[in-house]
């Protein structure tokens, strides 16, 4: 491997690798500042997490599938195709999250139920559910764009996103978790996953201009 592209493979790795560590960092703190509430607090929010966790797995799916079809269009140039891409994933996800949410509304309590036996804890979980309910409509954009700006190797823009959405979710968890206890944490989660979907959106024309330009260039008569 020549020396251009061995450098370009460990810059994808570290900018990959730095915005890896900002998100374990962001639900380390999210558990940390939990845990200082006290047990029953700690545990009601490891009971919500897997609301996260199974509404993630349904969702990196469109992830992972949009990641290897961006990277396939990217590769071949073929701007029609990415485009058809974008829309079938993002209607695809769109839906399954607004599926996920009408599931934990109506049935949140019963899978509530199914993780823990301990009354204060389900009850505790059940007061903070509302979050959980919204969670999927805001998360899936960053999940989704995850895979695009992988799957077109723009892993400076997704470390620059997480960094970002990290410092905004730091600041966040400090001002609210300090006001409005587990309610200001919950909220500053979620303000997470719609900064990392904001930021990532907003980035989101750059891949077409960088990666398309070859098909973009006008041709002459």
């Amino acid at each position: 491997m020549h020396g251009p592209s061995l450098r370009h493979l460990f810059a994808l790795n570290r900018d990959i690798l730095l915005r890896t560590l900002s998100l374990v960092a962001a639900y380390a703190w999210f558990t940390r500042t939990g845990a200082r509430s006290g047990d029953a607090i700690l545990a009601a929010n490891a009971v919500l997490l897997n609301f996260h966790m199974i509404a993630a797995y349904a969702l990196d799916g469109f992830a992972n599938a949009a990641e290897a079809l961006v990277g396939e269009s990217v590769g071949a140039k073929r701007i029609a195709d990415y485009r058809s891409v974008l829309k079938a994933s993002a209607v695809s996800a769109g839906t399954v999250s607004v599926c996920m949410s009408l599931i934990y509304l109506l049935f949140g309590k019963q899978i509530i139920d199914v993780f823990t036996n301990q009354e204060p804890i389900r009850l505790l979980a059940i007061q903070y559910l509302p979050w959980l309910i919204v969670l999927p409509i805001i998360a899936v954009w960053s999940f989704l764009l995850d895979g695009i700006f992988i799957g077109a190797t723009r892993a400076p823009e997704l470390r620059d996103s997480m960094l970002i959405s990290f410092a905004g979710f730091l600041g966040l968890a400090i001002l609210l978790g300090s006001r409005y206890g587990n309610h200001g944490l919950w909220c500053a989660m979620l303000a997470f996953m719609a900064l990392r979907g904001i930021t990532l959106g907003l980035r989101l024309p750059s891949i077409e201009k960088k990666s398309f330009r070859l098909t973009e260039a006008p041709v002459e008569a």
